[in-house]
């Protein structure tokens, strides 16, 4: 365990960058890095193959971690473990539901999302297995200021049994399996936190657990206990995550989906809450395009929210299957993507060219039986411009393209 602040192991901590080595990351940081370990004899005195890691790393994080990005003393992990780390985006709206006097983060790894939510709690605890993870974390956590955050390089589970507790815990199991194949139940996740559930709430009257967005949420749901809620949160286009909840204090299960649609600071810009029996009871109706056609962001058709969509934004469905829905009058705070109907077509371009000017349009098929390349293909049109193709099946069964426009 650590015997300080931000401090790994003694005799494990990370030792950092020196002034050339940075020098020569932020000298090379758009290179090929290939290209650049060919080139690594003309850098003499330095570890070329270490710094293309590291560039290699920064390159993947640039966009998906700008703060640590742009610090130049950091120390990154290899670039997979960039890409499967969370963004600042949905580390910043963990750190929203979250707060307290003690955070215990028993899964540690890089430590963006307990970096984010120490900022949450006086005192935080970060537990990773590997010792080499857990002193570059160390390090990170110094240079970054957060002082508040004791790292151990060690089992987590056995701190809990020993009686560390805190106000929160967090954990953020391995997806994969001794094989490196991805596990789609939490059961077989690392650790197994349905498994330790008793222990867990024991150390923490709160649990917030983050999974991979193709983890199923009623299968997870009928795993875990004392489930609370259930965020499904969205960025930019795509679900990123499943975060799931659990209370000590829950007298049943009754869990609530709270659909969070984010920007680049955690902050929600879509928001729906509902749960199984609303979305059960909700009653549907369909309609052809009438003025407004909308296609729900990807986190609301992964929360299942099918048909409370159209109870809550007075919308219609276009087919069961479908799941684009419409109105006559536009819906300004619909959660997710909304469109000006210009036309409805047959799947012909002869029709279709008579709306869209030019050889652009932006392709999309909802229950239709092709997929987008092969329509672009077909009818020699472009990626790009100002409409937007959405080919489709009616409720009758036809099967239509609906020419579209952003809204005014």
């Amino acid at each position: 365990m650590s015997n300080g602040q931000g401090m790994a192991t003694e005799g494990e901590v990370q030792e950092g960058l020196t002034v050339e080595e940075i020098a020569f990351i932020h000298g090379h940081l758009h290179d090929n890095v290939g290209e650049l370990i060919l080139k690594a004899g003309k850098f003499k005195g330095l570890d070329v193959k270490k710094l293309a890691a590291q560039i290699q790393s920064r390159q993947k994080a640039l966009k998906k971690l700008p703060e640590w990005s742009t610090n130049e003393k950091l120390i990154f992990p290899p670039a997979l473990s960039v890409e499967q780390c969370s963004s600042e985006a949905t580390a910043h709206y963990k750190a929203s539901i979250v707060s307290g006097d003690r955070l215990i983060d028993i899964t540690g790894g890089m430590g963006i999302d307990c970096y984010y939510m120490s900022r949450s709690f006086t005192d935080t605890h970060y537990f990773e297995q590997q010792p080499e993870v857990a002193s570059t974390a160390a390090y990170n956590f110094t240079q970054l200021g957060a002082t508040r955050i004791h790292v151990h390089a060690g089992e987590s589970l056995h701190a809990l049994h020993d009686g560390l507790n805190a106000d929160w815990l967090y954990a953020d199991p391995a997806r994969r399996d001794a094989n490196k194949e991805k596990v789609v139940r939490l059961a077989d996740c690392t650790p197994d936190v349905a498994g330790n559930a008793a222990l867990l709430l024991n150390a923490a009257p709160h649990i917030l657990i983050k999974t991979s967005p193709l983890l199923d949420i009623d299968l997870a749901s009928k795993e875990l206990q004392k489930l609370k809620e259930v965020h499904v949160i969205g960025y930019e286009q795509e679900c990123k995550e499943l975060l799931f909840v659990l209370d000590r204090e829950m007298p049943e299960q009754d869990f609530k989906i709270k659909v969070r649609v984010i920007d680049a600071a955690g902050q929600p810009i879509h928001e729906l809450d509902f749960d199984r029996e609303e979305e059960r009871s909700a009653v549907v109706s369909y309609a052809k395009p009438l003025g407004y056609l909308y296609e729900p962001h990807a986190a609301v058709l992964k929360a299942g929210a099918f048909k409370t969509l159209c109870t809550r934004f007075n919308v219609q469905k276009l087919a069961m299957h479908s799941q684009l829905y419409t109105s006559e009058e536009y819906v300004n705070d619909f959660p997710g993507r909304s469109f000006r109907i210009v036309a409805v077509c047959k799947p012909d371009i002869r029709e279709i060219s008579q709306h869209i000017p030019g050889d652009k349009a932006n392709i999309t098929t909802r229950n239709f039986p092709a997929k987008p390349e092969e329509l672009r293909k077909k009818w020699k049109l472009k990626d790009g411009g100002d409409h937007y193709l959405f080919a489709t099946t009616l409720a009758d069964q036809s099967k239509v393209v609906i020419v579209c426009v952003k809204p005014i």
